[in-house]
C-alpha cells in the first residue's frame, strides 16, 4: 500500500475486524455461488406527486371523448373533478393524475354506461363496492350496505386515494381511514404495475395487467404535453434510448442484481457481514467486480482483482467509495474525512488530509488516464489531483451523492441527493428525476458515448435519460443501494 493520510475526523470510529474478512476476499474470488439472473421489475409509484395539472387532464379527456362527462354534482365539469383527484392525491401522498386516469377507466370515461353497476350521481369514481354479482344502482336511497353512494365527489375522490394508498404504504395498518385493502393486501403493491390479478390476490382488479392498462393511458397524457416520459420508470414505450446493454445494482448486504448483457459472478449474502457495503466497481474486462465494506474490506469476484484492503486497520473514519486504475489491478479507497489509500498498480496523486473540509468526501472519480482523480464533498465541492481538472461544482442544500465523468475525462456530473443532475466541463444535462415523486437518489452511471447516463433511486429505481436504455431493476432491495456499475 503507498499514499497517507492525516485525519480530521477525530472521533475514533471503531471498525470491524476485517483481517479475517480480507482474507476471505482472495478465497471469494471466482469461488462464490452465482447468482440468477435479476428479473427486471417494472416499477411505477402508486405514491408521489402528480405530474400533471387539472387543465392538462381536462385537455386529455376532451381529447379522448368528445360530449360532456356524466357529473351532474359538478355541473358536468371535468376540470372540477380533475382538481379534486390532485388536491385529495396531495394530501394523502398518491399520484391524482394516475388517479384520474384510472377513474376514466372505472367509469367508461366518466359517462358511467347503463351496464354498469354505477350511476353518474354516485360520485364514486372508481368502482368502490362494486361487487361481481350485485345488481346495477338506481338511486342512493335504494343503495343496500356497503352502499356504492357518497355524500359528494370529494367524499368519492377521497376514498378512492385513501384505498390506493391502502395497496401502496403498508403504514396503513395502523391509520384511522375512511376504507382499507383486504388486510392481507394492505401495502403489497407500492407500484401500478401490481394492480390486477395476476399475483393470485386481486389488487383493486382481477383484470390480468389492470395496472399496466391505466399507465398506457397515463404515458399517452404525459406525452400529449411533451412531460417527463421517464418518470414511467421501466414501461414499454416510455424510453427511447438505444445504448447500454447491462449493468449490476448492489445491496448493503453484499447482494447483486445483474440485468441486460451483465452476469452474476456472485454476492455476499451468504456472509455474516460485520456491517454494509457501501461501494462496487465494475472489472475494465466487465467479466466480475469490486464490492467495498464501510471499514474498508475489499471483495473480488470473477475477473477482478484482490490487490489489498483495509481491513483490522484502525481508521479515524470509515471509507465510503473507491474506484479502478484503468488495468484493473489497483484501486484508491476513500474515507469521509479525505484520506486516500492506493493498492497495486494505483499512484497516489493526493488527499485532503491536513485540509479544513466544509462537509464530508463522499467520493472518489478517476480520470482516463488513471493518473488522476477528482474528489467531492457532500456539499458539492471538488477537488482536482494529478491531471483531473476541475471544471466547477456547485453547492446545494440537499446534498451530492455521486461524481461521474465524461467519457472523454473533460467534464463530470454532479448527482444530488433529491434527483437533480449538475453539469460541467463537455458534460451535456438530459434530464433528472426530480419530477419523478421516486426516493431519494443514489448513484449514476454515464453511457459510454456520453449522451446519456442512468440514475437510481435508494430503493433500486432506475431511470434512464438522453440515449441511455432501460434495462431495468431490482423488483426489490434490501436496505437501499450501495453500488450501481455499468457492464457494456
Amino acid at each position: 500500500m503507498i499514499g497517507f493520510r492525516v485525519p480530521l475526523v477525530r472521533a475514533f470510529v471503531a471498525v470491524m475486524s476485517c483481517a479475517a474478512l480480507a482474507a476471505n476476499a482472495v478465497l471469494l474470488t471466482g469461488s462464490a455461488p452465482a447468482q440468477a439472473a435479476a428479473v427486471p421489475s417494472v416499477q411505477t409509484p402508486v405514491m408521489g406527486p402528480s405530474l400533471l395539472n387539472a387543465d392538462q387532464l381536462k385537455d386529455w379527456y376532451h381529447s379522448k371523448h368528445s360530449g360532456p362527462p356524466n357529473l351532474p354534482n359538478l355541473g358536468n365539469d371535468i376540470k372540477k373533478l380533475a382538481q379534486i383527484f390532485l388536491s385529495e392525491g396531495n394530501i394523502d401522498g398518491v399520484r391524482g393524475d394516475v388517479a384520474f386516469v384510472q377513474a376514466f377507466h372505472e367509469t367508461g370515461a366518466f359517462m358511467f354506461p347503463s351496464y354498469g353497476q354505477i350511476r353518474g350521481d354516485f360520485n364514486n369514481f372508481a368502482g368502490i363496492f362494486a361487487f361481481n354479482g350485485r345488481a346495477k344502482g338506481t338511486t342512493c336511497a335504494a343503495e343496500t350496505a356497503p352502499s356504492r353512494c357518497f355524500s359528494s365527489p370529494t367524499m368519492g375522490v377521497r376514498h378512492q386515494i385513501q384505498l390506493l394508498r391502502g395497496y401502496a404504504d403498508a403504514s396503513v395498518k395502523n391509520l384511522t381511514r375512511l376504507i382499507k385493502p383486504p388486510s392481507d393486501r394492505v401495502g403489497a403493491a407500492p407500484w401500478w404495475e401490481l394492480f390486477g390479478g395476476q399475483s393470485g390476490k386481486a389488487i383493486w382488479a382481477t383484470a390480468i395487467n389492470y395496472g399496466t392498462t391505466i399507465l398506457t393511458s397515463y404515458q399517452g397524457v404525459l406525452a400529449r404535453n411533451g412531460i417527463n416520459s421517464q418518470c414511467l420508470v421501466y414501461f414499454k414505450g416510455a424510453q427511447t434510448g438505444t445504448v447500454g446493454n447491462g449493468y449490476w445494482l448492489f445491496g448493503p448486504d453484499g447482494a447483486t442484481y445483474p440485468f441486460g448483457s451483465a452476469s452474476g459472478y456472485g454476492g455476499l449474502t451468504h456472509l455474516k457481514l460485520w456491517g454494509p457495503i457501501v461501494s462496487a466497481e465494475a472489472a475494465p474486462n466487465k467479466q466480475g467486480y469490486w464490492m467495498l465494506g464501510f471499514d474498508g474490506g475489499v471483495f473480488a469476484f470473477g475477473s477482478a482483482k484482490f490487490k489489498g484492503s483495509l481491513g483490522g486497520v484502525k481508521l479515524w473514519a470509515p471509507v465510503n467509495d473507491f474506484a479502478t486504475t484503468p488495468s484493473g489491478n489497483g484501486y484508491w479507497l476513500i474515507a469521509y474525512d479525505g484520506g486516500v489509500f492506493s493498492f497495486g498498480d494505483a499512484q497516489f496523486q493526493g488527499s485532503l488530509g491536513g485540509v479544513a473540509l466544509t462537509s464530508p468526501v463522499i467520493g472518489i472519480e478517476t480520470t482516463p488516464t488513471g493518473k488522476g482523480y477528482w474528489l467531492v464533498e457532500q456539499q458539492g465541492k471538488v477537488w482536482a489531483f494529478g491531471d483531473a481538472k476541475h471544471f466547477g461544482n456547485i453547492h446545494p442544500t440537499n446534498g451530492i451523492v455521486e461524481l461521474k465523468r465524461t467519457p472523454t475525462g473533460n467534464g463530470y456530473y454532479q448527482l444530488r441527493k433529491d434527483g437533480a443532475v449538475a453539469a460541467f466541463g463537455d458534460a451535456k444535462h438530459y434530464g433528472d428525476q426530480r419530477a419523478c415523486g421516486l426516493s431519494p437518489a443514489s448513484h449514476m452511471i454515464v453511457t459510454p458515448t456520453g449522451k446519456g447516463y442512468w440514475i437510481v433511486s435508494t430503493t433500486g429505481s432506475v431511470l434512464a435519460f438522453g440515449d441511455a436504455k432501460a434495462l431495468g431493476m431490482p423488483s426489490t432491495t434490501t436496505g437501499g443501494v450501495a453500488g450501481f456499475a455499468l457492464h457494456s
